[in-house]
């Protein structure tokens, strides 16, 4: 058994083998360990063998009611050993599918129990394996209380090995999983009491849902006790009797079996992870917003970080470590993970309830659409229950979808895209839905919340017509949309970074005085890099087309290199400049907002990723040819030199541009010329995807300056006190001399060459090493160490950020599209207006 490995995943749930299965794929020697039998809870003893039986129940259900179908049948019998032999089947043929999917992706199988020796190796079954990567994936165990008489209750492991179906059933703990046993158990005939502490069962589900399934629990003879305590489990001769107390007043249940649920807890026994370095905290693995652990190396996902204790979840989580891993910098978002509900009817939700968003301050509009008024579930013969959406009510986006009934937990799919993408009601109801299904009811939903639903009556249409004053007008419509329109193209403000007069070593220093300086800096990186990891995920949901390049891991390098320039000195940059424009103090949105090609884009959507533009700031754009903009740049600080004035040009260029004609030209020209000009060179190592020394006799690059004579400078581009001070030094001296200077930065881009580049050409090991120099905790540690902040300030300015991106998605995704007609405009300066036949016709 012993060996090495890139990637050890310990625990094979739906974490695990998933997290195991993206690190082949992406190339990792991937080794699996699991003590138990693959697929994990979740597989083996949870949501698959739970929902297979509550199958069974479901048919036995709709096969008693077959009459009003004509299905006519005698002796109706439910035989629980057939059901329990299915759902043992169901089980099997999954893991047998897990364990061939391991096998088929190249993952190695180790049997046994995991414990971490520190250092990357792993203990498994008394043999040692090394590991460069280690997943922690262990999941969690059923919770204990210390209740008097627990021993005479089952777990939800143990009542799935029930050999016959209990008469009376006690259930203790209202959550999904005592919810779904006792809605399977009184769909069988049992006779189920739930006991509940809280003042609600299923708390993190909506009220008016759950007083819906409560009456409908009730309806088949169960009953629901909440606020209620339970006192002791005894026995009462050959049955139990679980008794409580509820407001003061004691009761008391008898019953055959007692279903103990209150929940699971991170499991990690026997894992010796605190000796290992790994903190916990309350048993759960900590792990930061990357899913890093405390000790170097070692990662953590699903249950057992104590998070949303969801198998889907988990699954996700796996693949954004494993990513992380391979350095592609995944932050999980959990704002769209659904929540399903096997209950009968089905309860599904995500995202913001109507309770929740009014708590944080929102405005809501919320539509709701009875499935008693659906054709599909009519005909299903399930009407009880409806679709409920709740928006926000200025702009329309979907901010929370509430589903009870019929195939809920399926309906959900589409409500987890709307929230997870931003949509809005509009959008959702110009989507055309098939006719006659459910998800109609999420169509209606999303149209009762603007008062349009087709199917149901509206009240608030019937109040306007009612009063012909408050109906709009078609043309006070149409001014109202123009307004919303000239709304978002209102030029928007920068944001703003406390940058003193003079940057100088003593404004750098961690001390009090600076703070205010130090984390604007700080807030500026870090707003550069949750920006540009948005804007990838952006890219593969088509919201930005063409190439797309990214500043992450140049953070010090771009904010270091842009802070020291002054309001009226100019900047050239390539075609990687979004941090750059960022950074500058163009509005995020607007940047967003051109890469997404809307009219309120820094180029009004001309433009795109590559061509940023912001004329007031005198940032002058981005250049998509490499090099290109040199010799513009040279212009730029001729045209300063010649109106003699105090201004300095920065041009800003990657590695690759330094070994073509234009670069030599245009600093020989500046030298010649005396012109005041900053050749600033991002050396982020690889021009696309051929390291520097395999393209330039010069390996550093600052030294190909020399040839002209320039003063220039190499300089640590992963610390950006170091490049904030000596750029400011540089920048000072040209202001002063009017000669051209150079500064090379050195640095490392996170990322491959665009968001299309597999980035296959770098090592994991190389990227390892540079993702340990990361600018940004490398800031953040010189904060820590110099008293000016904690991991509890970073944590809180990554939350804000994380809801700022969020809204610059938001406006960029709302802001309008450029006019067909207006194809032309922006091409001639000052002449459009005026020259009508320059415009000709667009199409």
């Amino acid at each position: 058994m012993t060996g090495s490995f890139d990637v050890v995943v310990v625990g094979g749930g739906p974490g695990g083998y998933v997290a195991a299965i993206r690190a082949a794929q992406l190339g990792a020697k991937t080794a699996i360990v699991e003590k138990d039998r693959l697929g994990g809870t979740c597989l083996v003893r949870g949501c698959i063998p739970t929902k297979a039986l509550l199958q069974s129940s479901e048919l036995y259900t709709l096969a008693k009611g077959g009459a009003a179908f004509g299905l006519v049948a005698d002796n109706i019998a439910f035989d629980f050993g057939a059901a329990q032999k299915r759902k043992t089947a169901v089980v099997d043929q999954l893991v047998k599918g897990v364990e061939g999917l391991l096998k088929a992706g190249g993952v190695t199988t180790l049997r046994g129990t995991a414990k971490l020796a520190g250092n990357g190796a792993v203990d498994v079954a008394g043999e040692r394996v090394q590991a460069k990567d280690i997943v922690i994936a262990t999941g969690s165990a059923v919770s204990r209380i210390p209740l008097k008489g627990a021993e005479h209750t089952i777990d939800s492991d143990a009542i799935l090995e029930l050999k016959e179906i209990p008469q009376r059933l006690a259930v203790i703990g209202g959550g999904v999983v005592g919810m779904e046993f006792a809605a399977m158990f009184a769909a069988l005939g049992s006779k189920v009491t739930v006991l509940e502490m809280l003042p609600q069962v299923l708390p993190m589900v909506e009220a008016d849902l759950v007083n819906l399934y409560a009456k409908h629990l009730s309806g088949i003879g169960g009953e629901i006790h909440t606020s209620s305590k339970v006192a002791e489990v005894a026995k009462a001769g050959r049955a139990l009797q679980v008794r409580f107390s509820t407001g003061g007043e004691g009761g008391a249940v008898d019953a055959d079996q007692v279903l103990l649920a209150v929940g699971r807890s991170p499991y990690t026994e026997g894992l010796g992870a605190e000796a290992a370095g790994v903190k916990l905290e309350r048993g759960r693995v900590v792990v930061d917003d990357h899913l890093r652990t405390s000790a170097a190396g070692v990662w953590a996902i699903g249950d057992v970080i104590g998070g949303i204790m969801l198998a889907h979840v988990a699954s996700y989580e796996g693949i954004c470590a494993i990513e992380n891993i391979a350095g592609h910098a995944r932050v999980p978002d959990y704002h769209a993970a659904p929540n399903c509900v096997y209950t009968d009817p089905e309860i599904a939700h995500v995202g913001l309830g109507e309770k929740e968003a009014k708590e944080r301050g929102v405005e809501v509009r919320v539509g709701r659409f009875p499935f008693a008024a659906s054709g599909r579930a009519l005909t299903l013969g399930q009407s009880e229950g409806f679709a409920k959406v709740v928006a926000d009510a200025s702009s329309g986006a979907v901010l929370g979808v509430h589903i009870i009934g019929p195939r809920a937990t399926d309906l959900i799919a589409e409500a987890t895209l709307a929230v997870q993408n931003g949509l809005t009601l509009d959008q959702l109801d110009l989507t055309i839905h098939a006719h006659p299904t459910l998800p109609e009811s999420i169509m209606e939903a999303a149209l009762a919340a603007q008062g349009r639903a087709i199917h149901i009556p509206n009240r608030r249409i019937q109040a306007a017509a009612a009063n012909p004053a408050s109906n709009p007008s078609p043309t006070s419509t149409t001014a109202a949309l123009h307004n919303r329109e000239q709304q978002m193209v209102t030029p928007v403000k920068p944001p703003t970074t406390p940058v003193p007069e003079s940057i100088t070593a003593k404004k750098l220093e961690l001390k009090k005085e600076n703070r205010d300086f130090l984390f604007g800096i700080h807030r500026m990186m870090q707003l550069i890099r949750r920006f540009e990891e948005r804007a990838q995920e952006q890219y593969t949901k088509a919201k930005i087309g063409g190439y797309c390049h990214l500043n992450i891991g140049e953070e010090a390098a771009v904010v270091g290199g842009i802070l020291p320039l002054k309001p009226n000195d100019y900047i050239f940059t390539s075609y990687r400049e979004h941090g750059h424009a960022i950074a500058r103090g163009i509005d995020p949105r607007a940047v967003m907002a051109e890469l997404f090609g809307k009219e309120t884009g820094t180029s009004h959507g001309r433009g795109g990723s590559m061509h940023m533009f912001g004329a007031k700031l005198r940032f002058m754009g981005g250049y998509g040819i490499v090099g290109g903009h040199l010799p513009l740049a040279t212009g730029g600080a001729w045209a300063v030199k010649f109106r003699k004035q105090k201004d300095v040009v920065s041009c800003l260029f990657g590695d690759g541009a330094t070994n073509i004609g234009a670069f030599h030209e245009s600093l020989n020209y500046s030298k010649v010329f005396d012109l005041p000009v900053l050749w600033y060179c991002v050396n982020n190592r690889y021009g696309m995807g051929t390291p520097v020394e395999a393209a330039s006799a010069v390996k550093d690059i600052y030294k190909k300056a020399c040839a002209y004579d320039m003063e220039s400078i190499q300089v640590d581009g992963m610390n950006v006190r170091e490049v904030l001070l000596r750029t400011s030094e540089v920048v000072e001296k040209i202001r002063a001399d009017s000669q051209p200077r150079f500064i090379e930065a050195l640095c490392y881009r996170f990322k491959g060459h665009s968001v299309v580049d597999p980035d296959k050409y770098r090592s994991n090991e190389d990227k390892e090493k540079w993702r340990k120099a990361d600018p940004i905790v490398a800031f953040e540690h010189e904060l820590e160490k110099g008293g000016l902040a904690d991991e509890e300030y970073f944590k809180t300015v990554r939350q804000e950020i994380d809801s700022e991106v969020q809204d610059i998605i938001k406006f960029a995704d709302e802001s309008p599209d450029p006019k067909v007609e207006d194809l032309y405009k922006y091409v001639y300066c000052g002449e459009w207006e005026e020259s009508p036949a320059l415009r000709g016709n667009p199409l």
